[in-house]
């Protein structure tokens, strides 16, 4: 039986160990934020038992400072070994770019109550230094666009090419009376097409309906607006995947929800998933159904 998996995020502030997490849930890694030394095990245990095969966590310099040294950290990881296969994934930054990286933000940096920013940072390599030298991968992100930082972090955790899941493109039709999605990337207002609704005979109707369909299909507009629709669809999950996400969320909206973005986002889902394949995996929803 394969072992389940544990990829323990560690390294320098303002390296990027928040951006690495967030890839990794993005690709269905349980993830969790600075776990102290002693409940390691605990916390491990209590995932296994929920049969989570990969599991991820990050331990920085607050963990040490607050719980315990990196030695004890190493001490509990290994004792660890014979339950999980553990990989140590360290990120690493030239000490110029964490201080500019910093300034940017404006962000504080967690030794900086009792220590300058430089200082801060030349304190924090003497407490983690055990860590980078058990780590089995040490990546330096100074110079990596957020494309090729996703692509070394998801070469580290890939077990095999076909393991990672593929871009989510998720769809959904509602309706405007009800409130637009707060989180789609995408709205698209269908409410210029004719309205079944007041269609005695298709107004009970919901626009998964073939005399809906063909009510619609009446429209002179629609081919194009639909080729349009799909085109911005398309250039918007390429760049969305060339910045590191993983999820792109489209509405289609009409009066009720009920009819036209029914039809609409049906049309789309088809469309594209004759377009993509595999290689995207979309999901249907209809709010208002």
């Amino acid at each position: 039986m394969k072992k389940s998996e544990l990829f323990v995020i560690t390294g320098m502030s303002g390296a990027g160990k928040t951006s690495a997490l967030k890839i990794l849930e993005d690709f269905g890694i349980f993830c969790v934020d600075n776990v102290a030394p002693s409940v390691i095990r605990d916390f491990v245990s209590v995932l296994i038992e929920s049969k989570l095969k990969r599991l991820a966590i990050v331990i920085d310099v607050r963990v040490i400072l607050k719980f315990g040294s990196s030695e004890e950290i190493i001490n509990q990881l290994k004792s660890l070994d014979n339950e999980l296969s553990i990989k140590i994934i360290f990120l690493d930054a030239d000490d110029d770019i964490i201080m500019y990286r910093y300034r940017k933000t404006r962000r504080a940096h967690p030794l900086s109550r009792d220590y300058s920013l430089k200082e801060s940072i030349e304190k924090e390599r003497q407490l983690i230094a055990p860590l980078m030298h058990e780590a089995n991968f040490v990546l330096n992100t100074s110079n990596l666009e957020i494309q090729d930082f996703k692509n070394h972090i998801l070469k580290l955790i890939r077990p095999s090419e076909g393991e990672i899941p593929p871009m989510k493109l998720i769809i959904e039709s509602f309706s405007y009376s009800y409130g637009i999605p707060t989180d789609a990337n995408l709205v698209f207002d269908v409410r210029f097409l004719a309205n079944p609704f007041y269609i005695p005979k298709l107004a009970e109707l919901s626009g998964k309906d073939p005399r809906i369909k063909d009510f619609l299909e009446k429209s002179k507009v629609l081919k194009k607006y639909m080729k349009s629709v799909n085109s911005v669809i398309k250039t918007t999950l390429s760049e969305f995947s060339s910045t590191g996400r993983n999820q792109l969320k489209v509405a289609i909206g009409c009066t009720g929800g009920k009819h036209r973005s029914v039809y609409v986002a049906e049309k789309i889902y088809e469309e594209l998933g004759a377009t993509f394949g595999d290689n995207v995996d979309i999901i249907l929803q209809h709010r208002e159904l």
